[in-house]
């Protein structure tokens, strides 16, 4: 199972990513995950999903081998992971930890 999603842009512009080709939604390691912060964007796990589902038409939610996958897939594969334990990491009220250090 890959560990790394990203939201990635199909529309060639990359106005929806504010100029990115694509962003990093979150890891998937050691059983937990963790989401990066992307607060132009979206500020929590609900309005991620309302940001995908209102822009659907111009990104793809792809994983780091370049696969294709479904908001489905990625509730699965991350989102229903229990949040990452760490001093540098924040949980929101939903339960879920975030970061705003890059990581790979």
């Amino acid at each position: 199972m890959s560990n790394n999603y990203y939201f990635r842009s199909t529309d060639g512009t990359n106005i929806i990513l504010d100029g990115a080709t694509e962003i990093h939604i979150g890891q998937y390691a050691a059983s937990s995950c963790l989401l990066m912060r992307q607060d132009k964007l979206y500020k929590t796990v609900a309005e991620m999903e309302a940001f995908y589902l209102k822009n659907k038409t111009l990104l793809d939610i792809v994983d780091e081998c370049d696969r294709t996958i479904t908001w489905e897939q990625l509730q699965t594969r991350l989102l229903s992971a229990g949040p990452r334990f760490g001093h540098r990491y924040m949980k929101d009220e939903a339960g879920y930890t975030w970061t705003d250090e890059e990581f790979s």
